[in-house]
């Protein structure tokens, strides 16, 4: 169903006009890929802004120090737009210092625009005990950014259905000429607090993150609101020796389930090992399946999660998950503090990705999310070398851990099971 879905989306994206928004893109890199890893590639580009590029540039950015470093610099110089899509503005210090910045800029001309998912920062707010009406949101539109909403707090919803329908990517591409995306929010956590990957982009794959970034601005806009035309431009040229990025969007109103997909594939064909880090582990049943005949196959499949997360009361749903996982052969790893909200892999020393995909039902079946697939040698070999260098001194979920949980541990377990596909 899913093939039939992508193939359908793809031949409406052929057939539209030629100043459609997915309509003019750089050339198609696939032809540059690894052999053996094409068929993925062409398995995603279900549309022009998921075709693979070359000649980009990137830096996989690793604390949250370095990240606000780039990020306000980037601000700073911006001369004509900032184009924000995150699923967290923190009302705290660094949120508040992202708003004050982006007010800033829009007085002096440049057009700030900013996709906002109310339900996911009220949410956010509640579940850390914080108060909720401050005004901090509420006075976004009167500073000048220009605000759509992905998810309004009080829109109806009988079936509890759009609860999950929350949009959860990262994007942000200041001038056309660069891009950053990954795992972090503009707040508190993942600036300062915790850890957490993103990257920041030059070349051809900033036009396909803002083309993701415009469509779903334009999707939320009104009757009466201005939509964007997209027009592709430099996105700062092609670097020489560039590397190959696909961008890869997911959500439920993409043509499948993108991201599954992917991981799916790299576990059927993975060679030797696929290493994930993720905050939140609950992964689709398609997955665990996959996952599964890899450990029999004899890949090394390894999954490193935090010790301590930040929605404690859930680690039982969690828990319920490596206690499977376990009984299949594959390692589950607990990373010691500080919190870690990363969302990577890597596979076979070749593909690596950065991206807003946790490894759970919730974000490979409902949320909007946005991915980026490096194929690249050398990057996937440094990056194996980072996971391999924080799993040092770590502790290894094994079975006799899985056997010390005593039965009421094993009620809670289940308990939460129900609970899963909102988790």
């Amino acid at each position: 169903m899913h093939l039939l879905l992508s193939i359908a989306a793809g031949a409406v994206l052929l057939a539209a006009p030629s100043d459609s928004l997915t309509s003019s893109y750089p050339k198609d890199a696939t032809a540059a890929i690894e052999p053996y890893y094409r068929n993925l590639a062409r398995k995603l580009a279900v549309y022009p802004a998921a075709v693979p590029t070359d000649g980009n540039a990137f830096e996989i950015i690793h604390s949250g120090e370095r990240y606000t470093e780039l990020l306000f610099k980037d601000f700073d110089a911006a001369s004509s737009t900032i184009e924000l899509e995150v699923f967290i503005l923190g009302d705290d210090p660094c949120g508040k210092r992202v708003r004050d910045t982006l007010d800033r800029k829009a007085k002096r001309g440049v057009a700030v625009r900013y996709i906002h998912d109310t339900l996911g920062n009220y949410g956010d707010n509640f579940l850390d005990g914080k108060p909720l009406f401050t005004g901090f949101y509420s006075r976004l539109p009167q500073t000048g950014i220009d605000i759509r909403y992905h998810a309004h707090l009080l829109l109806p919803d009988f079936t509890f259905t759009r609860l999950s329908w929350r949009n959860h990517r990262k994007i942000n591409v200041i001038d056309n000429r660069i891009a950053y995306t990954g795992g972090m929010n503009l707040a508190q956590g993942s600036m300062a607090d915790w850890g957490d990957t993103h990257m920041r982009i030059t070349g051809p794959a900033v036009q396909s993150l803002r083309a993701v970034f415009l469509d779903d601005w334009n999707k939320l806009s009104s009757g009466k609101a201005e939509t964007v035309d997209f027009t592709p431009a430099s996105a700062g040229g092609t670097s020489a020796g560039g590397k190959i990025l696909q961008v890869v969007p997911d959500g439920h109103d993409e043509p499948a389930y993108m991201m599954e997909e992917t991981i799916t594939w790299l576990l059927s064909h993975a060679r030797k090992y696929v290493w994930f880090e993720t905050p939140y582990l609950l992964p689709s049943r398609p997955v665990v399946k996959a996952m599964k005949a890899a450990a029999e196959r004899g890949v090394d499949v390894r999954i490193m999660v935090p010790e301590a997360i930040d929605l404690s009361t859930f680690d039982p749903a969690y828990r319920r998950s490596v206690r499977e996982l376990v009984k299949y052969g594959i390692t589950v790893i607990y990373r010691k503090p500080p919190f870690v909200h990363s969302k990577t892999f890597v596979c076979d020393d070749y593909i690596t990705c950065i991206g807003s995909s946790n490894l759970d039902r919730l974000s490979l079946q409902s949320l909007n999310e946005i991915n980026v697939l490096i194929y690249d040698a050398p990057t996937a070999t440094a990056h194996k070398e980072y996971l391999a260098g924080e799993q040092e001194g770590c502790k290894v979920a094994d079975q006799a851990m899985v056997d010390s949980w005593d039965a009421g541990e094993r009620f809670k377990q289940a308990l939460f099971g129900i609970m899963s596909d909102w988790l």
